[in-house]
Parts: structure tokens; sequence; C-alpha cells
């Protein structure tokens, strides 16, 4: 695959799945760790496919290397490349926007170090500085714009709405690329991230978004049980639904894997197992304490939709 296919299939990729945008924006800004003068990447930014999504994200191809030497000139170089990716991200979610602020205000309290042990780099940390303040601005102004639309009537609006998007690709056959549980997945993760998402978070724990969760989980009951054609109840082997997962092109695998990433064994074992399988890490055929050996498409929206709510309690994590 050339270069050029390769960018096409990752423009697909964002455009079927818009969450895909976001969370490269998310792990990119955490990617830069600010500790008193010392600025550098972390490893995760040599992430290949994030790579990739994010070279497709800002339509250029950059040669980042983690900076493993306290170099201040490198470091504020760092910072540069940094805010210029950031700034033409042009994140939408709150997950997104909120991280890039909190990081913006690290970010300047770092250089604001460095330019105190090294007085000769004081120009050029001004003048960084002036256009890390600049997109702060810019940011916050963002922020607060989000705010002021989910405190209006049509939020609940936008969420609706958004619930009502993601269900119609997922009734068109726009996922059927997936296997069933991956589809149902990625139908969460997606609303996770969008207007739904914003919406559930703003207002956790109220009677509205308790009734757009029930609601969530009848569509997909519904929609499950149109794909099963038969009863979502019935019990078959777990193999069944996890060897379609292995059986996926590469880069569909590693889609999955990315954007499971977040889960751990101990407290969204569904999701980890997604990963794993996706990933091949490990033998996850094998019937296990941490994923059953027999499942149905009732225990795969009701562990899911568990797992969805895990992750959903923690405001502005993912």
């Amino acid at each position: 695959m050339n270069h050029g296919e390769n960018e096409i299939t990752l423009y697909e990729l964002r455009k079927q799945h818009p969450q895909l945008t976001e969370k490269a924006i998310v792990d990119y800004v955490n990617g830069l760790e600010v500790l008193d003068d010392h600025l550098r990447f972390r490893n995760q930014i040599n992430n290949s496919f994030l790579t990739r999504i994010w070279d497709s994200i800002t339509a250029r191809t950059a040669q980042r290397q983690q900076v493993i030497d306290i170099n201040f000139t490198t470091a504020l170089k760092t910072v540069s490349v940094w805010l210029q990716d950031i700034q033409l991200s042009q994140a939408d979610s709150d997950i997104a926007i909120a991280h890039i602020a909190k990081k913006l205000r690290e970010t300047r309290a770092g250089l604001m170090g460095l330019q105190q042990r090294h007085q000769e780099l004081a120009e050029k940390v001004e003048a960084i500085d002036q256009s890390l303040e600049i997109f702060q601005i810019q940011v916050d102004n963002r922020f607060t714009e989000l705010e002021s639309r989910i405190q209006q009537v049509d939020a609940r609006t936008l969420a609706s709405t958004h619930l009502e998007q993601v269900f119609d690709k997922w009734q068109a056959g726009r996922l059927n690329t997936y296997p069933l549980l991956a589809r149902l997945y990625l139908v969460i993760d997606e609303l996770h991230w969008g207007d739904f998402g914003t919406y559930c978070r703003s207002r956790w724990k109220s009677s509205e978004v308790d009734n757009f969760i029930e609601q969530l989980v009848n569509k997909a009951c519904s929609q499950m049980r149109q794909d099963l054609k038969g009863d979502i109840s019935e019990i078959t082997l777990s193999k069944e639904w996890l060897s379609p997962i292995i059986a996926l092109p590469k880069e569909l695998r590693e889609v999955l894997g990315y954007l499971t990433d977040w889960a751990s064994p101990q407290t969204t074992p569904v999701t980890w197992t997604i990963r794993n399988t996706a990933l091949a890490e490990s033998s996850v055929l094998t019937p296990n304490k941490i994923f059953p050996g027999v499942f149905s498409g009732q225990h795969a929206i009701n562990h899911l939709m568990y797992e969805h709510k895990r992750r959903m309690q923690i405001s502005y994590d993912y």
C-alpha cells in the first residue's frame, strides 16, 4: 500500500469513526510531558497507528522522535511543533477541549520554569508563550461556548439527534464490516465521544440521562435482534463472538485496538477482551474468569453498557 492509498484509507476510517479524531487529539495532547524544565513526548506518541492517524488529521508527515535528553533548545522546538499540530487538529468534543485547556496551562507553567533557569532562552520562550497564550484564550472561549450550548434547551435535542444518527448508521449496514460484538462497541464508543456523551456527562445521574441510557439499550436490543435474526438471549460459545474479530483486516483490528486501549481486565473485562482479541495479544478464545465461556446478545449489551457507565462516571476521562 503506497502513501497516497494509506491517506485515503485513514480518511475513510476517520469519516466512518469520528471518535478516532477526537481520541487522537487527546492522546497527542497528553503526549507532551511537562516536568519542571523538561518537556518531551511520551512513548505513546510513537504508537504507529496513532502517528498515522495524527498525520492524517494535520495533513502532514511529521517525524517526531521522543526527546530523551534534556536539551532545552530541542524542548522549545518540541513545544512549537506540538502547538502547531494542536492548532491544526480542530477538536470538537468536550473531552478533547478540556484536555487541551489543561495541558496548555501545564505547558505554559513548564516554559516559565525553563525561562527562569535558562535566561539565554528568554526571548524564544517568550515568543512561544505568547503563541500558547493566544491559543489558550481561543480554547477557553471554545470551551465556554460548548458549556453555553450544553446549558441551552437544544442540548438534549443534539444528544437525541446524535443517538438517532449513530443507530441509523448501524441499521443502514455501514458497520457490517465489523462482527456484531465489535459493532456494538463502536456504536457505544462513538456516542461517548459526541453530543450524546457530552450531554450525559453534563447531567450525570439525572433522570434525563437515565432515560437516554434506557433508550440506547432499547435501540441496541432491537438492532441486535435484527442482526442475529433471532433471540438475543440465546446462549452460544464465546469463540463465536470473538473469532470474527481475529479474522478482520489488519487496519480494522488496529481501529478496535486503539479505541479500546483505555480498558482493563479488572474493571472493563469485555472491552479489554475485544482489544486483546483485535491485537491478538493473548489466548482470549480460551474460557477464563475475565470472559465467560458462553455468551449472548443480551450479555453483550448488558456488559458493555455497564462498562460504558463506569467510563462515563469519570468526568472528562476516556
